[in-house]
């Protein structure tokens, strides 16, 4: 799923930027120039793990599953220079995981569908290249602290759901393209965004979430964002 939608945002990126060096009359003007401005992102997500076992050795084997997902997040845009912004998206992010893990040995296996609802607060800076006509590539960084609404240690909440932990933080990565229209700014951006803390949490006191505390040592989310930005 990762590679799928990697190829598919790199072909759109790769089109768009073709259409757009087409000689064309130069739309906004005065936008970069602008202190502040604001909008809208919509885009899809898919989201992941990376195991890391008590045992490499064990007999105990983690398999995950990423699933598509949607974010919708508003933009703050404050110009720092000329080609340099400070980005600020707060939004919620949709997504499901999927992990299954088995015993070639002692047998036993046991499926579980995480399910995730992220507040998402992405703090960016965006470089853009010089414009060309009406479009200029650009590449932004910074990082993103989540807060997972369904996850941690919530009374009454689904076994599942407190496998994992509910806050990380993402350092995030990516390219875009701006497309400067007659009356809006639309970019295409496709993101990179690696968790740093351990989520995994101790399971429930029930036997069939033992084979996970058996197995896990570590969980870290990973997560590839294509996103569209309206401004």
């Amino acid at each position: 799923m990762f590679k799928k939608v990697t190829i598919f945002a790199v072909l759109c990126l790769l089109g768009l930027s073709l259409q757009a060096q087409k000689s064309k009359p130069m739309n906004l003007t005065t936008f970069d120039r602008e202190q502040f401005h604001f909008g809208y992102s919509v885009g899809l997500n898919t989201m992941g793990f990376t195991t890391i076992p008590i045992n490499v050795n064990d007999s105990m084997m983690v398999t995950t599953k990423t699933n598509p997902g949607i974010n919708i997040n508003l933009v703050t845009n404050f110009r720092l220079g000329n080609f340099l912004d400070l980005r600020v998206l707060p939004g919620i992010q949709f997504s499901q995981r999927d992990l299954h893990i088995s015993d070639s040995i002692g047998g036993g296996e046991w499926d579980a569908r995480i399910e995730s609802v992220y507040l998402d607060f992405p703090i960016l800076l965006k470089y853009r290249a010089q414009r060309v006509n009406n479009f200029a590539p650009y590449v932004v960084g910074g990082v993103s602290p989540r807060f997972d609404l369904t996850g941690g240690e919530i009374e009454n909440w689904k076994p599942v759901q407190r496998l994992v932990k509910a806050f990380d933080v993402f350092p995030e990565l990516g390219v875009g393209i701006d497309f400067y229209l007659d009356k809006v700014k639309v970019s295409t951006e496709l993101k990179f965004s690696i968790g740093m803390l351990n989520i995994y949490n101790s399971p429930p006191d029930e036997p069939e979430y033992d084979l996970f505390d058996r197995a896990m040592d570590r969980m870290l989310s990973k997560m590839i964002i294509f996103a569209v930005h309206i401004e």
